[in-house]
């Protein structure tokens, strides 16, 4: 699951429009290299996000991990995905922001990479 909310977010937003978010995010997430053999390596960050999508504050959650070098890397690498300019308006339905403005998403680079 890439993206989650307080509730679930699947409960409030169609497939179709989390489905959307993980694309524009996944575009501007570079996966470490040696990430993908990494077990448990999913790093969550909570976004926060005006209501025309622009990202606006993001944060990683596992702050404990990061002396970890395998999660360190993945975690700085998902940071900078969030933040980047290019995958950023998110495709926020300007109907349900309220539902989308604060939200967890979740990268896993082994799933990611199809494994």
């Amino acid at each position: 699951k890439v993206v989650q909310n307080q509730a679930p977010l699947d409960a409030v937003a169609t497939m179709s429009e989390i489905d959307a978010i993980r694309h524009r995010i996944e575009q501007c997430w570079v996966i470490p290299a040696g990430a993908r053999d990494a077990d448990k390596l999913v790093v969550s960050i909570r976004v926060w996000v005006n209501p025309d999508g622009q990202v606006r504050d993001a944060r990683i959650l596992d702050q404990g991990r990061l002396s970890e070098p395998f999660f360190r890397t993945a975690a700085e690498s998902a940071l900078r995905a969030v933040l980047n300019p290019r995958c950023s308006p998110l495709p926020i339905p300007p109907k349900k922001y309220d539902q989308f403005k604060e939200m967890v998403l979740d990268f896993n680079p082994k799933r990611a990479a199809g494994s």
